[in-house]
């Protein structure tokens, strides 16, 4: 029988800080095992509150460990190769518009600007290999559109004087000198745009082009959601080596019971060879639904051969944004842009298309792009909470220091009174206006809540069906680790305890020491002040005895 693990993650919290709201989520995870390292989004124009745009990190549960908010939407928020992070960073004019580069304590050390009157375009942007930025741009020109009946939907034809947006593409080094120039104005033609996508007859938003891609053999994979198009464009030439969808379309689809695809976002080259792209599809009759597509291409032959696909629903496409990304065990995270049915924000699935965890959202949140890496280059210092006793009451208290505090019970001062058994965490400031969560600790025991408790996170509100102690990850580690372990609904009042020991058999260190509470927990352990070698850990609840062994090298 599959577990349905569902999990609310933000319970509303009705207090500001600083103007900072937390969202309103819900996680559903089908398989813990599954999960892997951070995920990287930046939600977008949610209903409550109005126009609120948040980057957000998320652990490997779903959970918020750093959000920030924006007055304005800062698309692809993302790590680059270097260990920075980049996203998109809007001004008032076209003219101003860039991407930031940003440290790890969030604070901006570069931009990528294009030069010479071009606007640059915040759709995608890439460090490369060569230590240049790949990047998106855009250039106005006048066009006579008034021979293509394309517009309002109705065949009506365009002005004679229409100012159409063409895509540029741009290498730029590190002083923002371009490169590398490409233009669709150069190369394509006018009626390449696939009329569905037109609307207005005097501003054309003619290419819409969303992702870059550098390709293994150094070319450069381009999409352009109003063509339905994949292009390869030459680096050196700047010639188009292929057009895959689209008019234009060159090759052969096999496999593929849509024959391609619909304003797709997201091309990639993955490690075996092929490429992902997410199809938002489109509202015909049938519908074209929203897919996350996996081809492998001949690129001598021109056949296009559908490997792998995963459909949110039959009856459902996405209006904008979106994107898949094939993770190293083999699962894809799917961003589901803005879906016209249904309410998802990501879901990562496994290649039999089982669903390893997915996040929803509670007032219409979506995502620009949702990425996810195995690990993060720098560490994020969350605050520490201690807990404490006056005078029989007992009270859990985050460090000095912070401008403000929001608890997830709502309070807003540093110390707050444990009243009830929960999960208790808190946000204070971090870096460049953001936000960072403390871990979530457990309080088990009224009575004694301070009781070996700290540091031990419940990190979902299922039950499971049995005892289990998980192996330790990563291992070897060098100088921290996590544990985790489930345990059982019990009508046992026995103690949990979580011991590390030595080769010896002599105690190291007491994990947990606490009353019986059902559910699944894990923490971290510190072996910093610990010599390299082996080590074990011991789970004790009731009748339950597991022991694993775990590495420290240094």
């Amino acid at each position: 029988m599959v577990k349905r693990i569902f999990i609310l993650i933000c319970v509303l919290l009705p207090v500001a800080v600083n103007t900072q709201v937390i969202p309103q989520y819900f996680v559903v995870i089908n398989d813990p095992d599954a999960t892997t390292g951070y995920y990287f989004i930046h939600g977008l124009k949610q209903n409550t509150p109005s126009q609120n745009f948040n980057s957000m990190i998320l652990d490997r549960f779903g959970q918020i460990i750093f959000i920030k908010k924006y007055t304005r939407a800062q698309n692809d928020f993302k790590l680059q190769p270097d260990g920075t992070i980049s996203h998109a960073a809007p001004t008032g004019s076209n003219a101003g518009a860039r991407y930031h580069i940003l440290d790890s304590m969030f604070n901006v050390i570069d931009s990528v600007k294009c030069p010479g009157g071009i606007f640059t375009d915040l759709h995608d942007v890439q460090l490369l290999p060569n230590g240049n930025y790949l990047v998106l741009a855009y250039e106005l020109i006048t066009m006579d559109l008034s021979s293509y009946n394309y517009f309002n939907g109705n065949g009506s034809p365009g002005s004679n004087a229409a100012t159409v947006l063409s895509v540029i593409v741009q290498e730029l080094d590190d002083e923002n000198n371009a490169v590398f120039t490409w233009k669709a104005s150069e190369h394509f033609q006018f009626s390449d745009v696939s009329e569905e996508w037109l609307f207005s007859p005097t501003l054309v938003d003619w290419t819409h082009s969303n992702a870059l891609e550098r390709d293994t053999d150094g070319n450069i994979l381009l999409s352009s959601r109003h063509f339905n198009e994949i292009t390869k464009i030459n680096r050196q030439t700047g010639a188009i080596m292929w057009r895959l969808g689209g008019k234009r379309n060159q090759f052969t689809f096999s496999n593929d019971p849509y024959s391609g695809f619909r304003g797709q976002h997201d091309i990639r080259r993955i490690s075996n060879g092929n490429v992902t792209l997410f199809d938002n599809g489109y509202n015909t009759n049938p519908i074209h639904p929203a897919r996350a597509l996996e081809y492998q291409l001949n690129e001598t032959a021109l056949t296009a051969n559908l490997v792998w696909s995963y459909t949110y629903g039959n009856n459902v496409y996405s209006r904008f944004t979106g994107g898949a990304q094939r993770l190293a065990n083999g699962n894809t995270v799917i961003d589901w842009g803005k879906l016209s049915g249904g309410n998802s924000t990501f879901s990562v699935v496994k290649p039999d298309g089982s669903v390893v965890m997915e996040v929803s959202s509670a007032d219409s949140m979506t995502s620009y792009r949702t990425f996810n890496y195995p690990e993060l280059p720098f560490t994020l210092q969350r605050p520490s909470l201690s807990c404490g006793e006056n005078m029989g009451s007992h009270f859990l208290e985050a460090p000095e220091g912070h401008s403000s505090y929001l608890w997830s019970t709502g309070e807003t001062t540093r110390l707050i009174n444990i009243t009830t058994a929960d999960t208790y965490y808190v946000y204070v400031p971090y870096g460049n206006g953001g936000y960072i969560s403390s871990e979530r600790i457990v309080i088990t025991n009224i009575a004694d809540p301070c009781s070996k408790v700290i540091g031990i996170s419940q990190i979902n509100t299922y039950i499971p069906e049995k005892f289990r102690l998980y192996q330790n990850y990563p291992n070897p580690f060098n100088p921290v680790t996590t544990i985790r372990f489930d345990l059982p609904a019990s009508s046992s009042s026995s103690m949990v305890k979580l011991i590390v020991y030595d080769i010896t058999g002599k105690e190291i260190a007491e994990l947990y020491n606490g009353a019986y509470r059902a559910g699944q927990f894990e923490t971290l352990w510190d072996a910093s002040n610990l010599p390299s070698g082996v080590y074990y850990y011991r789970l004790t609840a009731g009748k339950f005895t597991n022991v694993k062994k775990m590495v420290v090298l240094k």
